[in-house]
């Protein structure tokens, strides 16, 4: 067999998710018409799963990529494709339809997010580009950048404090943000710091 012929990591994860899909489907639910849109910023699947959890670290799925999402499965996990290749997704934190509809609608915008991206100075781009964060930076840029922070451990998001956690070093960073809404610092093990700290 030619090297070329044999499936990638990312192929085989995504037909292990699909077999998965296949044993679950008495339980889940085609959603007519399906979920579609953008991705809202860059993500950070974990072996074709994507958790409101929300790790960072390894590979970037980034903002603007195409979502069609068409199976449901106890208002907590959602099917589709992203950028055309497959994706499972699980809200760990949802409470009913409601709650895991709310922050599928977070990760699946209407509207392409790389317009707004566009309009923002290069050294924050830049920033976005590469999923990291730089002092100055407003929410709505974090948020691009990262995502959104575990509802489990950032409740609100107005909130002054936002706490993400990385796979590389399993430690939170928490990112702050100053009285006019922009990101003051970031604190945390100097080692996960690095990790989502840019550097001008």
């Amino acid at each position: 067999m030619k090297l070329s012929h044999i499936p990638s990591l990312r192929r085989f994860a995504a037909c292990s998710a699909l077999a998965t899909v296949a044993l679950l489907s008495g339980c889940a639910t085609r959603l007519s018409p399906p979920i579609t849109g953008y991705t809202c910023c860059n993500l950070r699947p974990d072996s074709g799963w994507l958790a409101s959890s929300n790790y960072l670290g390894g590979p970037i799925l980034p903002a603007g990529e195409p979502v069609v999402i068409d199976t449901a499965k106890r208002d907590q996990y959602f099917y589709g494709t992203i950028g055309g290749d497959y994706i499972s997704m699980s809200d760990d934190s949802a409470r009913g339809k409601e709650g895991g509809q709310r922050w599928l609608r977070q990760i699946v915008v209407r509207t392409d997010p790389k317009a707004e991206l566009a309009s923002w100075s290069p050294e924050v781009q830049s920033a976005v580009y590469s999923a990291k964060v730089a002092v100055g930076m407003t929410r709505p840029q974090v948020l691009m950048a990262l995502s959104y922070p575990s509802p489990n451990d950032t409740k609100d998001l107005n909130a002054n404090t936002w706490r993400y956690w990385t796979t590389q070093e399993d430690e939170p960073v928490d990112v702050h943000f100053g009285a006019d809404g922009t990101v003051s610092s970031l604190s945390g093990k100097a080692a996960a710091v690095r990790i989502l700290q840019f550097k001008r």
